[in-house]
């Protein structure tokens, strides 16, 4: 089952699969500012709107997720 995040207004939506996940903790260990551990490995996103900054970082994470889990959805 997935859970949507948040959604920053300017068409990016960010949400984690949290079936699919392995722990592997790469997410919250490289952009702590946006991913949690929620206490058992898997990752929770902070409900806050991420800096413009840290896209680019978000879609190397998404890109690297060993199990495709960190999903990004632009519109508009």
């Amino acid at each position: 089952m997935s859970q949507r995040v948040y959604n920053n207004g300017r068409g990016l939506t960010v949400r984690v699969d949290i079936d699919t996940c392995t722990a592997c903790q790469l997410c919250y260990d490289r952009l702590p500012q946006i991913f949690v551990d929620r206490g058992d490995g898997i990752p929770l996103v902070m409900a806050k709107v991420p800096p413009e900054r840290v896209y680019e970082d978000l879609l190397q994470i998404a890109e690297d997720c060993p199990s495709s889990s960190i999903i990004l959805n632009w519109t508009g």
